[in-house]
């Protein structure tokens, strides 16, 4: 498997775990977030374009107004932390 198609698995599987933690723990804020998310990298065909969305994606854990930031519990933590390792990794350059 290619670099970018690795990551792009990654960021989606992270993408589905954060959408499943935001409805089992009722919070609709995320599970919108994931789902923007989710269509932003839907349409994602090569290392350009996933470098430049994962950029994108990135300040959402800098805090702020529907920032991940304040998450409450260790499966949201664990969801939201996946979720910036992987759009850490397809953010720098390779």
């Amino acid at each position: 498997m290619a670099h970018t198609e690795q990551l792009l698995v990654e960021i989606r599987g992270a993408l589905d775990q954060l959408s499943r933690t935001a409805r089992t723990e009722q919070d609709a804020s995320r599970g919108a977030v994931a789902r923007n998310l989710a269509a932003t990298f839907s349409g994602v065909m090569d290392r350009a374009a996933l470098r430049e969305a994962a950029r994108e994606s990135l300040p959402l854990f800098r805090g702020g107004m529907g920032s991940f930031q304040d998450v409450g519990t260790a499966p949201m933590a664990d969801a939201v932390q996946r979720l910036h390792q992987a759009l850490s990794r397809a953010a720098r350059r390779w």
